[in-house]
């Protein structure tokens, strides 16, 4: 049977609101293959898990670590640093770190590396520009390109970034697209898919991964299918 990915998308959110410790928690213990989550560098150079680029009406570059971490949400969570969920994670359950406004890159890389193995990570990116350096600083790491619209033609794309992986919406992901992908050495890994159809679509064109708001779902589904199989 294929192997594809099981990430739930920034935490099993199920459980806790999304970007947080306990929603990260939560979906280590579903047993899952992974989580996704999404990194924001602080005006001092800091890093933290949130997905907005604003925060209570500010720019979250422009907000110290100090300030955002008096934030609460939901009235009881706090915003995580990235090493407080690296932590967590390790040698439990693989992370997929996806960079918004980080400018810091080699500080980013540090702060990551003395947590987490290289085998453990995924580090993706809307950011072309961002995905290209990444390919410099730090080749040893899993990379990949994030496409949230029809792309005509991702092979070049690939060679632009020198990413390995390929993260298209799955509204504009298809059976030829991933067999092209395949054929080239490419991973494929798709987001927003949630509902049931969309999952099992998802795993009949043995996609690499899925990013889904619905791990426990899609982890029943390929226990069934993994039944079926023997």
């Amino acid at each position: 049977m294929y192997k594809t990915l099981n990430i739930a998308h920034r935490g099993f959110t199920k459980e806790a609101p999304d970007n947080t410790v306990e929603a990260f928690y939560a979906a280590i213990k579903l047993k899952i293959d992974g989580i996704e989550c999404d990194v924001q560098e602080t005006a001092d150079h800091r890093f933290v898990i949130f997905h907005d680029n604003e925060l209570a009406g500010k720019n979250i570059n422009y907000l110290p670590w100090a300030e955002i971490r008096k934030v609460k949400i939901a009235e009881h969570y706090q915003i995580p640093a990235l090493e407080e969920v690296l932590n967590l994670c390790h040698n439990r359950i693989k992370v997929m770190l996806e960079l918004k406004q980080v400018e810091s890159l080699d500080l980013f890389l540090e702060t990551m590396n003395t947590v987490m193995k290289p085998d453990e990570l995924f580090i993706t990116s809307f950011n072309v520009n961002l995905v290209k350096e990444l390919a410099d600083f730090a080749p040893q790491i899993q990379r990949g390109i994030l496409t949230g619209s029809v792309n005509n033609d991702p092979l070049t794309l690939m060679e632009e970034t020198k990413a390995r992986i390929i993260l298209p919406r799955m509204a504009f992901t298809d059976a030829e697209l991933i067999r092209k992908l395949h054929a080239h050495g490419y991973s494929v890994i798709v987001w927003d898919c949630n509902n049931v159809l969309d999952l099992r679509t998802a795993l009949d064109w043995e996609t690499d991964g899925i990013i889904t708001d619905s791990s426990a779902v899609l982890a029943l589904e390929m226990a069934n299918r993994k039944r079926l199989e023997k």
